[in-house]
Protein backbone atom coordinates (compact mmCIF):
# COMPACT_ATOMS: atom_id res chain seq x y z
CA UNK A 1 0.00 0.00 0.00
CA UNK A 2 1.09 3.32 -0.54
CA UNK A 3 -0.26 6.91 0.05
CA UNK A 4 -3.90 7.06 1.06
CA UNK A 5 -5.81 10.65 1.74
CA UNK A 6 -9.24 11.18 3.10
CA UNK A 7 -11.28 14.43 4.16
CA UNK A 8 -13.51 15.37 6.42
CA UNK A 9 -15.73 18.34 6.67
CA UNK A 10 -15.96 20.82 10.00
CA UNK A 11 -19.89 21.00 11.32
CA UNK A 12 -21.99 23.56 13.21
CA UNK A 13 -24.53 22.65 15.81
CA UNK A 14 -27.44 24.84 14.43
CA UNK A 15 -29.49 24.34 17.44
CA UNK A 16 -29.69 21.74 20.23
CA UNK A 17 -25.74 21.50 21.65
CA UNK A 18 -25.90 20.67 25.57
CA UNK A 19 -29.34 19.40 25.30
CA UNK A 20 -28.14 16.64 23.20
CA UNK A 21 -26.32 15.13 25.71
CA UNK A 22 -29.59 14.70 27.97
CA UNK A 23 -31.47 13.12 25.04
CA UNK A 24 -32.97 16.02 22.84
CA UNK A 25 -32.73 16.17 19.54
CA UNK A 26 -29.77 18.35 17.97
CA UNK A 27 -29.78 19.86 14.19
CA UNK A 28 -26.22 19.87 12.74
CA UNK A 29 -24.67 20.82 9.32
CA UNK A 30 -21.45 19.67 7.92
CA UNK A 31 -20.02 22.63 5.91
CA UNK A 32 -17.42 23.71 3.64
CA UNK A 33 -14.05 23.35 5.50
CA UNK A 34 -12.63 20.52 5.07
CA UNK A 35 -9.33 18.76 7.01
CA UNK A 36 -7.06 15.80 5.20
CA UNK A 37 -5.53 12.74 6.72
CA UNK A 38 -2.58 11.20 4.75
CA UNK A 39 -0.88 8.25 5.52
CA UNK A 40 2.07 6.69 3.30
CA UNK A 41 5.07 4.24 4.14
CA UNK A 42 8.20 6.17 6.00
CA UNK A 43 11.06 5.08 7.81
CA UNK A 44 9.38 5.88 10.99
CA UNK A 45 6.45 6.29 12.66
CA UNK A 46 5.63 9.77 12.76
CA UNK A 47 2.44 12.31 12.88
CA UNK A 48 2.46 15.56 10.92
CA UNK A 49 0.27 18.69 12.12
CA UNK A 50 0.23 21.98 12.88
CA UNK A 51 -1.96 20.73 16.41
CA UNK A 52 -0.70 19.36 19.20
CA UNK A 53 -0.39 15.25 18.41
CA UNK A 54 -1.31 13.71 21.77
CA UNK A 55 -4.82 13.18 20.66
CA UNK A 56 -3.76 12.25 17.03
CA UNK A 57 -1.58 9.75 18.65
CA UNK A 58 -4.32 8.07 21.12
CA UNK A 59 -6.23 8.09 18.07
CA UNK A 60 -3.64 6.07 16.41
CA UNK A 61 -2.64 3.52 19.09
CA UNK A 62 -6.17 2.90 19.32
CA UNK A 63 -7.24 2.00 16.09
CA UNK A 64 -4.08 -0.36 15.97
CA UNK A 65 -5.39 -2.03 19.12
CA UNK A 66 -8.96 -2.13 17.12
CA UNK A 67 -7.58 -3.77 13.86
CA UNK A 68 -5.44 -5.97 15.96
CA UNK A 69 -1.72 -4.48 14.12
CA UNK A 70 0.62 -5.14 16.48
CA UNK A 71 3.69 -3.94 14.69
CA UNK A 72 2.71 -2.33 11.75
CA UNK A 73 5.12 -1.16 9.28
CA UNK A 74 6.32 2.39 9.73
CA UNK A 75 3.95 5.22 8.28
CA UNK A 76 3.52 8.89 8.56
CA UNK A 77 0.14 10.40 9.26
CA UNK A 78 -0.08 13.86 8.37
CA UNK A 79 -3.19 16.27 9.30
CA UNK A 80 -3.33 19.34 7.53
CA UNK A 81 -6.84 21.30 8.43
CA UNK A 82 -8.61 24.12 7.12
CA UNK A 83 -11.12 23.93 10.99
CA UNK A 84 -9.30 25.41 14.02
CA UNK A 85 -9.01 23.92 16.97
CA UNK A 86 -11.08 24.54 20.36
CA UNK A 87 -13.45 26.72 17.76
CA UNK A 88 -16.18 24.38 18.15
CA UNK A 89 -16.33 23.71 14.38
CA UNK A 90 -15.75 19.48 14.65
CA UNK A 91 -12.38 19.75 14.78
CA UNK A 92 -11.47 16.88 16.91
CA UNK A 93 -14.52 14.83 15.25
CA UNK A 94 -12.84 15.33 11.82
CA UNK A 95 -9.62 14.48 13.30
CA UNK A 96 -11.30 11.03 14.86
CA UNK A 97 -13.59 10.04 11.55
CA UNK A 98 -10.16 11.13 8.79
CA UNK A 99 -7.61 9.05 10.98
CA UNK A 100 -10.52 5.89 11.05
CA UNK A 101 -11.40 6.32 7.46
CA UNK A 102 -7.82 6.45 6.23
CA UNK A 103 -6.33 3.80 8.56
CA UNK A 104 -9.13 1.15 7.88
CA UNK A 105 -8.56 1.79 4.36
CA UNK A 106 -4.49 1.54 4.53
CA UNK A 107 -4.22 -1.25 6.60
CA UNK A 108 -7.37 -3.36 5.43
CA UNK A 109 -8.41 -2.22 1.93
CA UNK A 110 -11.83 -1.19 3.29
CA UNK A 111 -14.67 1.62 3.44
CA UNK A 112 -17.02 1.43 5.92
CA UNK A 113 -18.46 4.41 6.79
CA UNK A 114 -20.67 3.29 9.87
CA UNK A 115 -17.54 1.15 11.45
CA UNK A 116 -15.36 4.72 10.95
CA UNK A 117 -18.01 6.68 12.87
CA UNK A 118 -18.31 4.14 15.71
CA UNK A 119 -14.69 3.79 15.59
CA UNK A 120 -14.31 7.75 15.89
CA UNK A 121 -17.01 7.91 18.59
CA UNK A 122 -14.77 5.80 21.43
CA UNK A 123 -12.06 7.69 20.17
CA UNK A 124 -13.98 11.40 21.16
CA UNK A 125 -14.50 10.23 24.44
CA UNK A 126 -10.76 10.88 24.85
CA UNK A 127 -11.40 14.57 23.77
CA UNK A 128 -14.91 15.13 25.53
CA UNK A 129 -15.30 12.86 28.31
CA UNK A 130 -19.38 12.37 27.55
CA UNK A 131 -19.74 13.40 24.01
CA UNK A 132 -23.42 12.66 22.24
CA UNK A 133 -21.80 11.16 19.26
CA UNK A 134 -23.43 14.16 16.82
CA UNK A 135 -20.10 15.58 15.80
CA UNK A 136 -18.79 12.65 14.40
CA UNK A 137 -21.62 11.28 12.67
CA UNK A 138 -22.28 14.51 11.31
CA UNK A 139 -18.78 15.21 9.72
CA UNK A 140 -18.99 11.07 8.48
CA UNK A 141 -22.46 11.38 6.97
CA UNK A 142 -22.17 15.09 5.83
CA UNK A 143 -25.46 16.97 5.21
CA UNK A 144 -28.06 18.04 7.63
CA UNK A 145 -28.01 15.65 10.47
CA UNK A 146 -31.13 15.14 12.84
CA UNK A 147 -29.18 13.15 16.04
CA UNK A 148 -30.68 12.07 19.26
CA UNK A 149 -29.29 9.77 21.98
CA UNK A 150 -31.85 7.45 23.44
CA UNK A 151 -29.45 5.64 24.92
CA UNK A 152 -25.78 5.06 24.96
CA UNK A 153 -26.45 1.99 22.73
CA UNK A 154 -29.30 3.88 20.70
CA UNK A 155 -29.09 6.67 18.73
CA UNK A 156 -31.71 8.26 16.43
CA UNK A 157 -29.51 9.52 13.36
CA UNK A 158 -31.76 10.88 10.42
CA UNK A 159 -29.97 12.48 7.57
CA UNK A 160 -31.89 15.06 6.02
CA UNK A 161 -32.57 15.51 2.51
CA UNK A 162 -33.04 19.09 1.60
CA UNK A 163 -30.28 22.00 0.90
CA UNK A 164 -31.20 25.15 2.87
CA UNK A 165 -33.95 27.19 1.09
CA UNK A 166 -31.80 29.81 -1.56
CA UNK A 167 -33.67 32.34 0.16
CA UNK A 168 -31.62 31.43 3.70
CA UNK A 169 -28.37 31.30 2.36
CA UNK A 170 -26.92 33.75 4.49
CA UNK A 171 -24.65 32.47 7.52
CA UNK A 172 -21.44 33.47 8.47
CA UNK A 173 -19.27 33.24 11.49
CA UNK A 174 -18.08 35.97 14.08
CA UNK A 175 -14.99 34.71 15.45
CA UNK A 176 -15.45 36.05 19.06
CA UNK A 177 -11.88 34.00 20.37
CA UNK A 178 -10.79 30.82 21.16
CA UNK A 179 -12.75 29.64 24.41
CA UNK A 180 -10.59 29.23 27.68
CA UNK A 181 -12.94 26.08 28.28
CA UNK A 182 -12.54 22.83 26.92
CA UNK A 183 -16.20 21.14 25.50
CA UNK A 184 -15.56 18.93 27.60
CA UNK A 185 -15.07 21.30 30.69
CA UNK A 186 -18.35 23.03 29.22
CA UNK A 187 -20.12 19.49 29.34
CA UNK A 188 -18.92 19.01 33.15
CA UNK A 189 -20.27 22.16 33.47
CA UNK A 190 -23.88 22.37 32.65
CA UNK A 191 -23.29 18.53 34.42
CA UNK A 192 -23.21 20.28 37.37
CA UNK A 193 -25.52 23.21 37.48
CA UNK A 194 -28.55 20.38 36.06
CA UNK A 195 -27.78 18.05 39.34
CA UNK A 196 -28.18 21.50 41.22
CA UNK A 197 -31.20 23.24 39.20
CA UNK A 198 -32.93 20.02 37.68
CA UNK A 199 -36.54 21.56 37.30
CA UNK A 200 -35.28 24.70 35.79
CA UNK A 201 -32.66 22.71 33.11
CA UNK A 202 -35.29 20.30 32.18
CA UNK A 203 -37.45 22.98 31.43
CA UNK A 204 -34.50 24.83 29.44
CA UNK A 205 -33.68 21.24 27.20
CA UNK A 206 -37.56 21.47 26.68
CA UNK A 207 -37.49 25.06 25.47
CA UNK A 208 -34.52 24.03 23.57
CA UNK A 209 -35.95 21.21 22.01
CA UNK A 210 -38.82 23.54 20.30
CA UNK A 211 -36.15 25.90 18.97
CA UNK A 212 -34.34 22.58 17.40
CA UNK A 213 -37.15 21.22 15.54
CA UNK A 214 -38.57 25.18 14.46
CA UNK A 215 -35.19 25.76 13.07
CA UNK A 216 -35.02 22.70 10.81
CA UNK A 217 -38.79 23.25 9.58
CA UNK A 218 -37.79 27.40 8.78
CA UNK A 219 -34.48 25.53 6.66
CA UNK A 220 -37.00 23.36 4.42
CA UNK A 221 -39.64 25.74 4.07
CA UNK A 222 -37.38 29.09 3.47
CA UNK A 223 -38.85 30.64 6.48
CA UNK A 224 -36.60 33.46 7.32
CA UNK A 225 -38.80 35.39 10.33
CA UNK A 226 -39.01 31.44 11.58
CA UNK A 227 -35.54 30.97 11.18
CA UNK A 228 -34.35 34.11 13.22
CA UNK A 229 -36.82 33.87 15.97
CA UNK A 230 -36.07 30.30 16.52
CA UNK A 231 -32.34 30.81 16.72
CA UNK A 232 -32.82 33.69 19.13
CA UNK A 233 -35.08 31.59 21.55
CA UNK A 234 -32.34 28.67 21.11
CA UNK A 235 -29.53 31.19 22.12
CA UNK A 236 -31.59 32.34 25.45
CA UNK A 237 -32.15 28.68 26.22
CA UNK A 238 -27.90 28.09 25.77
CA UNK A 239 -27.64 31.50 27.54
CA UNK A 240 -29.58 30.05 30.72
CA UNK A 241 -27.60 27.01 30.87
CA UNK A 242 -24.51 29.07 31.48
CA UNK A 243 -22.47 28.51 28.41
CA UNK A 244 -22.05 31.72 27.18
CA UNK A 245 -19.81 34.27 28.45
CA UNK A 246 -20.77 37.74 29.26
CA UNK A 247 -18.23 39.07 27.07
CA UNK A 248 -20.13 37.48 24.26
CA UNK A 249 -23.80 38.52 24.82
CA UNK A 250 -23.91 42.33 23.52
CA UNK A 251 -22.87 41.40 20.44
CA UNK A 252 -25.28 38.65 20.08
CA UNK A 253 -27.75 41.28 20.89
CA UNK A 254 -25.86 44.12 18.72
CA UNK A 255 -26.98 41.55 15.96
CA UNK A 256 -30.14 40.72 16.72
CA UNK A 257 -30.84 44.38 16.82
CA UNK A 258 -29.71 44.73 13.39
CA UNK A 259 -32.64 42.19 12.27
CA UNK A 260 -30.47 39.20 12.35
CA UNK A 261 -29.65 36.25 14.95
CA UNK A 262 -26.73 34.71 16.19
CA UNK A 263 -25.80 32.25 18.27
CA UNK A 264 -22.98 29.69 20.29
CA UNK A 265 -21.25 26.82 18.94
CA UNK A 266 -21.20 23.84 20.60
CA UNK A 267 -19.65 23.94 23.82
CA UNK A 268 -19.16 27.67 24.00
CA UNK A 269 -17.26 29.28 27.01
CA UNK A 270 -17.70 30.97 30.18
CA UNK A 271 -14.42 33.47 30.92
CA UNK A 272 -13.96 34.85 27.64
CA UNK A 273 -14.42 33.97 23.90
CA UNK A 274 -17.27 30.99 22.70
CA UNK A 275 -15.05 30.45 19.44
CA UNK A 276 -17.16 31.28 16.58
CA UNK A 277 -20.82 32.49 16.76
CA UNK A 278 -22.90 31.11 14.13
CA UNK A 279 -24.87 33.98 12.51
CA UNK A 280 -27.98 34.56 9.93
CA UNK A 281 -29.11 38.13 8.57
CA UNK A 282 -30.89 38.66 5.02
CA UNK A 283 -28.05 41.23 4.71
CA UNK A 284 -24.93 40.40 6.11
CA UNK A 285 -23.48 43.70 5.16
CA UNK A 286 -25.34 45.37 7.88
CA UNK A 287 -23.07 43.50 9.97
CA UNK A 288 -19.89 45.48 10.22
CA UNK A 289 -18.01 42.46 12.28
CA UNK A 290 -14.76 40.30 10.11
CA UNK A 291 -17.50 37.19 8.69
CA UNK A 292 -16.62 34.36 7.31
CA UNK A 293 -18.97 32.81 4.96
CA UNK A 294 -20.41 29.46 5.22
CA UNK A 295 -21.84 26.84 2.99
CA UNK A 296 -24.35 24.29 4.89
CA UNK A 297 -25.21 20.58 3.88
CA UNK A 298 -21.47 19.67 2.74
CA UNK A 299 -20.46 16.10 1.79
CA UNK A 300 -19.12 13.74 4.71
CA UNK A 301 -16.09 12.06 4.74
CA UNK A 302 -14.75 11.39 1.17
CA UNK A 303 -11.42 9.03 -0.20
CA UNK A 304 -9.76 11.72 -1.83
CA UNK A 305 -6.21 9.40 -3.19
CA UNK A 306 -5.73 5.73 -2.80
CA UNK A 307 -2.78 4.10 -4.11
CA UNK A 308 -2.20 0.48 -4.36
CA UNK A 309 1.25 -1.33 -4.20
CA UNK A 310 -0.18 -3.76 -7.42
CA UNK A 311 3.47 -5.14 -7.92
CA UNK A 312 2.68 -6.36 -4.29
CA UNK A 313 -0.31 -8.64 -5.77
Amino acid sequence: MNKVVVSVPGKVHLMGEHAVVYGKPALLAAINVRLSVAIEPSKKLEIISSEPTDYARHAVDFLLDQFRIKDPAPFTVTIDSQIPAGYHLGSSAAVAVGLAGAMMYYFKKLWNPIRINELAYEIEKKQHGNPSGGDNTTVTVGGFVWFRKELEFLKSIWQLPFKPHPSLDHFFLIDTGRPKETTGEMVALVSTKYKEQSTKFDKLFAENEQQTKRVAKALKEGNEKELIDAIRVGERTLEGMGVVSKKVIPLIRKIERAGGAAKILGGGGKADGVGFLLCHHSNPKVVKEKKQYIALGEEGIRLEKNEYDLSAG
